[in-house]
């Protein structure tokens, strides 16, 4: 069976466990934990600046190994479609997919302000206030939780938006039942009626970080306890107005 394959490129801490857990409901619908395939991919690619590969050039045979990458790896999946959850959508990922005929694509990102992400994974890390502009640099570093899947969001905003929903993480929450099945129309998959936003299950491959902390749609706000210094958003500005872009009411 042919499957049709999505991308899910937004940030951590927004609700793609939450999403999740309702979507993989559908038995025809999978979206997957945090995948390897975007590494998989660019390491694969990166091989052909190799001297093996520059002595002896196997274009064709070698690029099958990409071409084939998502139907291989996702070969023992019942389900038809698949919302890959990766960093698919910065700049090199997605020329990735462009260079071995995987676009044109649909993409989607779950948003919401970036003070609710930081403070997010505060609590998470169970940091003090005092690391706060310490983790915010490691965070937004270019291979960062938040530096890559801003790079994505600011890349395909861009460049792709007519392939792109955005997501916030409110509408999620608030108004569930509508906002899933609009990502049912954007990806044109026939909407489960059986979906319940109530009594959730834990979905495989969870941790400590993507653990559902109650059995119904609610929005987790804690900012409450996190000050994000004023030389943090000052030095992250350019992030900040993408982000206020995005989350308007």
């Amino acid at each position: 069976m042919e499957k049709k394959i999505f991308y899910l490129s937004g940030f951590f801490r927004c609700g793609n466990t939450l999403l999740r857990s309702i979507i993989n409901q559908n038995p025809d619908f999978c979206i997957t934990p945090n995948s390897i395939l975007p590494e998989v991919a660019y390491r694969l690619h990166g091989l052909k600046q190799h001297y093996i590969y520059k002595e002896y050039p196997l274009n064709k045979d070698f690029d099958c190994i990409i071409k084939n990458i998502f139907k291989n790896y996702y070969s023992l999946y019942k389900q038809k479609y698949i919302l890959e959850q990766g960093r698919w959508g910065t700049p090199v990922n997605f020329n990735i997919l462009k260079e071995y005929g995987f676009l044109p694509a649909k993409f989607i990102i779950l948003i919401r302000p970036f003070v609710e992400i930081v403070s997010s994974w505060m609590r998470v890390n169970n940091l003090s206030q005092p690391q706060t502009a310490k983790q915010c640099d490691f965070l937004m570093k270019e291979h960062g939780r938040i530096g890559q899947a801003f790079l994505a969001l600011d890349f395909l905003t861009k460049e792709y938006k007519e392939n792109l929903l955005i997501i916030k993480y409110k509408d999620l929450c608030s108004n569930t039942e509508e906002t899933i099945k609009s990502i049912y129309d954007f990806l044109d998959i026939p909407y489960y009626q059986k979906h319940r936003f109530t009594n959730l299950e834990q979905v495989d491959g969870h941790n400590f970080q993507t653990t559902i902390r109650t059995d119904k749609t609610e929005q987790k706000v804690y900012t409450d306890k996190i000050v994000i210094p004023l030389k943090v958003r000052e030095k992250y500005k350019n992030v900040y107005k993408l982000f206020k872009q995005f989350n308007k009411e």
